[in-house]
């Protein structure tokens, strides 16, 4: 359903495709993948605060100079890294596209695979609030911000599609001044604040009280149910869905956080 990365020779997370490309023109694509990744390790350790030029010239060997031919600013480098948060995101919410379900659990698995690239990522899952900060669009490279809204159709374009298909299905009827535009923006905000304050704000005596591990499902499913999304939370299981969806497309993603603790 995603259409990102190459199909064959992909090289390690991140790094584009080789096709067509001289070893000149390859080198420097490989050299700002490098750079993105040590920038998204700089985020990761110091936040988004603290990461600047000066900060990723250390960090790496090689010149400002040639980091300034890859990056116009700091602001720029921002973007690159939402690029490489959402060509990510878009590889798991491909994967659940591909669920087997009614269109209410594909969802549900858009919401599974969500959930578990803000476990993976807490730090670079909240980019979307940075890209879109007036200071870091004035400042970054229109090439690259442009990279970025294309991309984000994209994405928005394949959940116009999941939304309409369950239209077409009987599962869910439009209702005035609420179409397709409204409900991708309203399950995108309930993913995105749900999993950004759950992954950043685990101190809150609101989030501590909390005690349920499906906690961004019942939001999704209050969502989905004021929507009257068939079938409702009262006469289907979503839980077993969530754990379907967990079990079948991203067993590996889930070991891989029991190994590292989150």
């Amino acid at each position: 359903m995603f259409g990102f990365g190459c199909k064959k020779n992909d090289k390690k997370e991140g790094q584009g495709c080789s096709f067509g490309m001289t070893k000149k023109q390859q080198a420097i694509a490989d050299r700002e993948v490098e750079l993105t990744m040590l920038a998204k390790s700089l985020v990761q350790e110091q936040g988004w605060s603290n990461l600047t030029m000066d900060k990723l010239t250390s960090a790496s060997a090689y010149s400002k100079g040639t980091i300034y031919n890859h990056f116009s600013s700091k602001e720029d480098v921002i973007i690159a890294l939402c690029i490489h948060s959402l060509k990510s995101e878009a590889i798991l919410f491909a994967r659940a596209a591909e669920f087997e379900g009614h269109s209410r659990e594909r969802v549900i698995a858009m919401h599974v695979g969500y959930r578990i690239y803000a476990r993976m990522e807490p730090v670079l899952s909240t980019c979307a609030i940075m890209a879109k900060s007036p200071w870091v669009l004035e400042k970054a490279s229109p090439e690259r911000v442009k990279e970025l809204n294309e991309l984000e159709e994209m994405v928005i374009g394949h959940a116009d599609q999941l939304v309409n298909h369950a239209v077409e299905q009987g599962d869910l009827k439009f209702s005035p001044g609420i179409g397709s535009d409204a409900i991708v923006f309203a399950n995108w905000s309930i993913a995105f604040g749900s999993n950004a304050l759950t992954q950043n704000a685990s101190n809150s005596h609101c989030i501590q009280r909390l005690q349920d591990p499906y906690t961004v499902l019942h939001n999704a499913n209050m969502l989905l149910d004021g929507l009257a999304w068939q079938p409702l939370s009262t006469e289907w299981d979503y839980r077993k869905t969530w754990q379907r969806v967990e079990q079948e497309l991203f067993q590996q993603e889930l070991e891989y956080l029991a190994q590292v603790g989150r």
